[in-house]
């Protein structure tokens, strides 16, 4: 059954199209997943007392070719930001999003389209694809959900030259798909699934697809109470050596096993609580071998949820936030001190400067010094995901946050140390909306410092900014670099080494990460360690093992 587009609906989109540029500030927000059409760009005009914006030159700049731009839908934004992945293996990563003028994108880090790209889709790709080597032949996958209005998405899967692959794009019923799909390789064959939420107002379901377009059967897909919302999220997550899946409708709260029965104490609801874009992490936070599970709500009980695995309540928790809040939790090591931290953010009060953006706390939910983080003179707040990454070597993590305000046509990318405050050069200040975006952090050119990309929004605009950031970063297992931890998703926080392989992010140790590792550590003899005549996976584990590390 789908819900019909309402004359009120359409009255709201008229009256808060985007405006023309002007010297004011706007506020933007979105339609919540059980809205009858869900992810809609609501945009206003702030009319109380603001001080004017910090001018758009700052002293960080972007990559030579960038911002380049995309087309957008005037009422529908891109969400989730984008990927830094090496689609054509060339050891240097590539820039990959899509947008709502049903494209999907992908550059190289000057600014050049990757040959095959764009790829026109079905109907929008409004959320960010997920990418990685799915069936363990070398090359990424790239996996793209789309959206109607009410109706109309599809699944694709493309590959690094810019092809369909075949047997999709593949229609779930005429039904439009959820968020970010997750890709994991769930029964062990060596080739990743895809984990999609289908929405079937006022119903939802969750599939498991195969690489050729096949469904899983059994007890898949499993019917949900409401919508489906956010991404998957996938680990062993009651340390019995086989993953389990973590998924909410709007409603309410399921942890699946792989044949997609329940395991005890879910489904579970929160008591004036709904969920919509948040997407759970996943989290060892108190050393006991199993998985906590991190969740953002809104509504009356807007704030960040901690549970154990059986479904019972994880103690210091929840952390109210006092208002909407659309923000995925991230959870890292802030400090290096082995102690984890929650990262959480909300909507907040715009006009007001002692408006809280976000948090950071402690495992036992006490916030952390220097935290709440306040957005500087306007107020306002963090709804997208927050990353992490140590950009300037100091073994401490520094925090990347979206915002809902533009002041003067420019709106903001914070930046902020482990101490709650501002990085030098930040806030960023792209042109247009960040907001429900953020940043993901790579190094694309392997020149030994990081990048920064984010997406903003101006009227049907979209601008692919690249920001280079100057100072040498090292290389850690405490990032969490893009939406949802990594480029196939999954929201699982494990570091597996002091010196992790897979440092790109895209679910693979490769010879992307080889040159990647070669910067950092300033060696400059081609990378070909083992005098084979090739720069390969053999050179990357000698390298990895010099330095103590393990692929």
């Amino acid at each position: 059954m789908k819900p019909a587009l309402y004359p009120a609906m359409l009255v709201i989109i008229l009256l808060t199209a985007p405006c023309a540029e002007a010297d004011k500030a706007e506020i933007i927000g979105t339609t919540d997943a059980a809205s009858p059409i869900p992810g809609m760009t609501v945009i206003s005009d702030y009319t109380g007392s603001l001080p004017p914006g910090n001018p758009p030159g700052r002293d960080i700049f972007q990559m030579p070719g960038f911002p380049t731009s995309m087309g957008s839908q005037q009422y529908f934004a891109p969400a989730r930001g984008l990927v830094f992945a090496d689609l054509d293996g060339d050891g240097d990563l590539d820039i990959v999003t899509s947008s709502t003028d049903d494209k999907v994108y992908a550059w190289d880090y000057t600014g050049n389209p990757v040959p095959g790209f764009p790829v026109t889709t079905i109907e929008q790709a409004q959320y960010a694809p997920s990418v990685a080597d799915m069936d363990g032949d070398g090359d990424m996958e790239i996996v793209q959900l789309t959206r109607g209005t009410v109706e109309g998405g599809r699944l694709y899967i493309i590959d690094h030259e810019g092809n369909v692959l075949p047997g999709f794009p593949a229609s779930v019923n005429n039904n439009n798909l959820a968020s970010c799909a997750t890709l994991y390789d769930l029964d062990g064959d060596g080739i990743m699934e895809i984990i999609v939420g289908e929405r079937d107002w006022p119903l939802g379901y969750l599939h498991v697809f195969e690489i050729d377009g096949s469904e899983w059967g059994g007890n898949w897909p499993v019917t949900l109470d409401h919508v489906p919302t956010g991404t998957a999220a996938v680990g062993d997550v009651d340390a019995d050596g086989v993953v389990e899946i973590f998924y909410m409708s709007f409603d309410s709260m399921y942890l699946l096993e792989v044949d997609g029965s329940l395991l005890p104490g879910w489904p579970r609801q929160i008591t004036d609580a709904n969920f919509s874009y948040q997407s759970a992490a996943l989290a060892d936070l108190d050393n006991d071998g199993d998985l906590e599970i991190v969740v953002g709500a809104h509504k009356t009980a807007a704030g960040c949820y901690v549970f154990h695995h059986d479904g019972t309540t994880f103690p210091g928790w929840p952390k109210l936030v006092g208002s909407w809040t659309y923000c995925a939790p991230t959870v890292t090591d802030l400090d290096g001190d082995g102690e984890l931290e929650i990262l959480d953010g909300r909507t907040g009060n715009v006009g007001d400067p002692t408006s809280e953006a976000f948090w950071a706390w402690t495992v036992s939910g006490v916030t952390k010094p220097g935290f709440p983080y306040m957005a500087p003179e306007h107020g306002g707040g963090s709804d997208g995901p927050l990353t992490v990454a140590d950009i300037n070597g100091d073994g401490l993590m520094e925090i990347f946050a979206d915002h809902n305000v533009t002041v003067e046509g420019y709106g903001y990318l914070f930046g902020v140390d482990a101490a709650g405050g501002d990085l030098p050069g930040f806030p960023l200040r792209p042109h247009g909306f960040t907001y429900m975006n953020g940043a993901t952090i790579g190094d694309v050119d392997g020149d030994g410092d990081y990048e920064l990309g984010v997406l903003s929004v101006h009227g049907t605009t979209v601008d692919v900014n690249l920001y280079d950031l100057t100072e040498t970063y090292a290389p850690t297992n405490r990032d969490w670099k893009v939406y949802h931890a990594r480029n196939q998703r999954g929201g699982l926080y494990e570091p597996t080494s002091q010196c992790p392989g897979d440092l790109d992010g895209d679910g693979d140790t490769d010879q992307s990460d080889l040159g990647l590792l070669l910067s950092s550590y300033d060696i400059d003899d081609g990378g070909d360690l083992d005098g084979d005549g090739d720069t390969d996976q053999s050179d990357l584990g000698i390298l990895l093992s010099d330095y103590g590390c393990t692929p």
